[in-house]
């Protein structure tokens, strides 16, 4: 019986044992964020000026602007085809960071057509107006294949604009998929400091 008790009692110590460490640290004292200016060097990503970044959004994840626009996405789930519009146009919102210049615009697409499809991005202001800004095609009979745009820089600009990913398959049915979008930007020349979604 008494080995029991002793049992316990050492289970006991070796639990408070192990949370005491924990007793005096931030979590355990339901902290909030470190001020301004004591930040912790891996809370923040330093963004290296000049390397290229990449956003890639698989061709299943947009959708048709028209509410009415049939599509089916192929057997792996990946590529979107529409089933009974050619003229469709699908699109997705895409989240940048401030002031990173998009370059290019690669498609990856499914293409067995003699027509091409059409990929780009759009920018919208808020008060009706939008820019077509970058622009790629597939190429027909092709089978799989990607295509790259040609060097557009654009500037990010929350502040004033939203963006979007197009994509107009120009043939009904299955023989054109989009199956991604990938956009290559790089970050601002100076110093910047990137959320940490980013990381």
């Amino acid at each position: 019986m008494n080995k029991k008790i002793l049992a316990r009692v050492l289970g006991i110590l070796l639990v408070l044992a192990l949370l005491l460490p924990l007793a005096g640290s931030g979590v355990a004292q339901g902290a909030g964020p470190a001020p301004a200016g004591k930040t912790s060097p891996s809370a923040q990503i330093q963004a290296i000026p000049g390397q290229f970044y990449y956003l890639y959004v698989p061709g299943s994840a947009l959708r048709p602007r028209n509410s009415s626009a049939g599509w089916d996405v192929d057997l792996n789930g990946g590529c979107i085809y529409t089933t009974n519009s050619a003229g469709d146009v699908f699109n997705v919102d895409i989240q940048l960071p401030e002031q990173a210049r998009i370059l290019y615009l690669r498609m990856y697409y499914y293409d067995s057509s003699a027509t091409t499809s059409n990929a780009w991005v759009t920018a919208y202001d808020g008060e009706g107006g939008f820019d077509d800004l970058l622009y790629v095609a597939s190429t027909g009979n092709a089978g799989y294949g990607t295509s790259l745009s040609a060097l557009t820089p654009v500037m990010v600009d929350n502040f004033s604009r939203s963006m979007v990913l197009n994509w107009r398959p120009n043939e009904t049915g299955n023989t054109m998929q989009l199956c991604g979008l990938r956009i290559a930007y790089r970050m601002p020349d100076y110093p910047i400091y990137l959320p940490a979604v980013l990381r």
